[in-house]
């Protein structure tokens, strides 16, 4: 019988424990500690950059500056949405079932199956890294 193998969505949950919040606090704090030395790169070291090009092309040290303030924009925005994740972890209680990841994965499909069943969303849940349920549509 013929058969056909597709890509659908899997959905990571996670149950939150004090383990799996501290991770996400460590590796949220880390992203932030990078994202402080990028800032202070940018303040330091291409400022000088552009205050070198300033002399010789006003327009391209111009545009370096609007460039710099548009990154440093963005870094700042990416550091408040990580401050404001922490947050929301710290307030999830033990427990909890939470949306984590989508992932892709595959389904045969055959002559006669459900094809709206075959494709939907399938569930992986986790519980400190260790999958504790499957769950099929």
């Amino acid at each position: 019988m013929p058969a056909l193998e597709i890509k659908r969505p899997v959905a990571i949950k996670v149950i939150m424990t004090d383990q799996f919040r501290q991770q996400l606090i460590s590796e949220a704090m880390d992203a932030i500690k990078s994202i402080e030395d990028n800032l202070h790169h940018m303040d330091s070291e291409t400022l000088k950059q552009i205050q070198a090009v300033e002399t010789s092309n006003p327009n391209q040290a111009s545009l370096l500056t609007r460039q710099l303030e548009a990154e440093k924009e963005r870094l700042i925005r990416m550091r408040g949405e990580l401050e404001w994740r922490i947050k929301e972890v710290e307030n999830v209680q033990n427990g909890a079932e939470l949306p984590f990841r989508m992932l892709e994965g595959s389904v045969q499909l055959k002559v006669g199956d459900n094809f709206l069943e075959k494709v939907a969303k399938a569930e992986v849940v986790i519980k400190d890294w260790e999958i504790i349920e499957i769950r099929e549509p």
